[in-house]
């Protein structure tokens, strides 16, 4: 649940930073003197410093503000939503050309809808991934004692052996025997513990069915737990205890029934892993976090929202490269399509999900992504640049391919932040 109150808190942080961006409409005309400034109010804000010219004192005004910073759904909201959907090119172009006020601002737009998508996608896709991920580190420990504590019974049992076959003659008849059995007796508790100790880590976290049976055969049978499975000499011990481990490993690979983490895992603990060559401190990093598939995916699902506002640097570049040529066109512009087409995409995104989660119209999602996102595309590039239909066919042809490189471009870097960082 930890995600889903991170997503939460990180998308109020961004309708709260959006309001401030773009602060609120007025109420009436106001009068008299700014209280800030004492300059003469002919409206509802003071023309030289900005400020409203009635604050509120009322505590019932605080929870407003922050209901607003956080929703952040008046006046400019209901008439740019509809715009950045379906007319996206007017808007891009009216607020280009200074038609502001009426408008949400591209970053104040695309800093709650990025957060919004991301806050969607903690609830809507929601898995068990951060719980795996938290849970995992404790079951391999579980694991470890217990392939030790099998090969520690593994060894008592052979002294247990040794004692009866040869006997000390001088210590007390049968003292040899009786405390090698004793050993034997302490060694089986702390097996059975851990065993036990195990199944119930593993019903905790839906990975029971396997380790149960496995391990109710030898917790219920106390003979076939006892039964001596160890070598003929102290000598084999290790090659016992290494065998056990092995074994534990597999119980444990089979458990899982995660074919990509148990893959990853296997990467992981090969002599040959290697990312960057000459960079050894970088390389055992990212090995660290391989060992645990769960926790490396859900450290990169983190780093992806918290560094999305690269998305609007890294499209820059590409979108003038396609008007290098065309006058009257800035970089300015071209930040304030890419954060409204930003915007768009995140709200699509949105639609995929949650049209994804019924039956009825699974078939959405990926009518939306090839039909919905070019069509969009084309439509915005025409109004927002004011370009003919040859003009923006092309550009939306290769539009679409530079979104697929930043994203790619996008994906390396929250990879590699989200392993390193």
């Amino acid at each position: 649940m930890s995600g889903e109150l991170e997503a939460a808190g990180a998308m109020a942080t961004a309708g709260m930073v959006a309001g401030a961006i773009d602060g609120r409409e007025g109420g009436g005309r106001g009068g008299g003197a700014c209280l800030n400034c004492g300059a003469e109010l002919a409206g509802p804000y003071c023309s030289q410093c900005g400020q409203h010219g009635h604050p509120h004192r009322k505590l019932t005004h605080v929870l407003e503000e922050f209901l607003h910073g956080i929703v952040h759904f008046d006046t400019k909201a209901w008439r740019t939503l509809p715009m950045v959907m379906f007319r996206p090119g007017t808007l891009t172009r009216n607020f280009v050309y200074g038609q502001r006020a009426r408008y949400i601002s591209p970053i104040a737009l695309f800093l709650f809808t990025i957060f919004f998508m991301f806050f969607v996608f903690a609830f809507a896709m929601h898995d068990e991934g951060l719980e795996r991920a938290t849970a995992a580190p404790a079951r391999a420990e579980i694991l470890t004692d217990l392939a030790d504590a099998r090969a520690e019974l593994r060894q008592a049992q052979t002294a247990l052996e040794q004692a009866r076959a040869s006997p000390d003659p001088d210590s007390p008849a049968g003292l040899e025997a009786d405390l090698a059995e004793a050993a034997v007796e302490i060694v089986q508790t702390q097996v059975t513990r851990l065993e036990q100790e195990l199944a119930e880590h593993d019903a905790a976290t839906a990975r029971a069915p396997l380790i149960a049976v496995d391990v109710g055969e030898n917790a219920n049978d106390p003979a076939r737990a006892a039964a001596p499975e160890a070598p003929a000499s102290d000598a084999a011990a290790p090659a016992a205890s290494g065998g056990a481990a092995a074994g534990v490993e597999e119980e444990e690979e089979r458990a899982s029934g995660r074919s990509w983490q148990n893959s990853v895992r296997r990467l992981a603990r090969s002599d040959d892993f290697v990312v960057i060559d000459g960079a050894d401190s970088l390389n055992e990093r990212i090995r660290k976090k391989f060992e645990n598939p769960d926790l490396a995916l859900y450290k990169i699902q983190q780093t992806g929202y918290k560094f999305s506002f690269l998305l609007a640097p890294l499209s820059l570049p590409f979108i003038a490269l396609l008007f290098l040529w065309k006058r009257g066109v800035t970089l300015y512009d071209h930040m304030a399509y890419a954060l409204y087409a930003l915007s768009f995409a995140s709200l699509l995104f949105v639609a995929m999900v949650l049209t994804s989660q019924s039956p009825w119209t699974s078939w959405l999602p990926g009518w939306l992504l090839l039909v919905g996102l070019p069509v969009h595309t084309f439509f915005h590039l025409k109004g927002a640049y004011a370009l003919g239909w040859f003009s923006a066919l092309w550009r939306t042809f290769f539009m679409l391919i530079f979104a697929t490189i930043i994203l790619s471009i996008f994906l390396v870097l929250i990879v590699i932040l989200g392993l390193t960082g």
